[in-house]
C-alpha cells in the first residue's frame, strides 16, 4: 500500500507540475499575441513610410527629368543669343 501512495503523490506532483507549465505557456502566448499585434502595426507604419518615400523619390526623378529636359532646349537658345549679342557688341 505505501508504494501505491508514492506513486500517487508523484502521479499528483506531476499533474501540478504540468498544470503550472499550462498555466506559464499560455501566458507567454498571451505575450507573444500582443507582442505580434504591436510588431504588425508599426510593420505597417513602415510600409506606409516606404510607400510615401517611394512617391516623393518617383516626383523627384520627374522633376530631375524635366529639368534636364527643360536645360537640353534651353542651351541651344542661349548659345544664339550669345552669338547674336557677340555680333552686336562687335559693331
Amino acid at each position: 500500500m505505501a508504494d501505491s501512495d508514492i506513486t500517487v503523490e508523484i502521479l499528483k506532483d506531476i499533474r501540478d507540475e504540468i498544470r503550472g507549465t499550462n498555466a506559464r505557456v499560455d501566458t507567454t502566448n498571451g505575450r507573444l499575441d500582443t507582442m505580434e499585434h504591436a510588431l504588425s502595426q508599426r510593420l505597417g507604419a513602415v510600409e506606409m513610410t516606404l510607400l510615401d518615400l517611394a512617391e516623393q523619390q518617383r516626383f523627384v526623378v520627374r522633376y530631375t527629368k524635366a529639368i534636364s529636359e527643360r536645360d537640353t532646349r534651353i542651351e541651344p537658345r542661349l548659345t544664339a543669343l550669345e552669338s547674336r549679342v557677340d555680333k552686336l557688341e562687335s559693331k
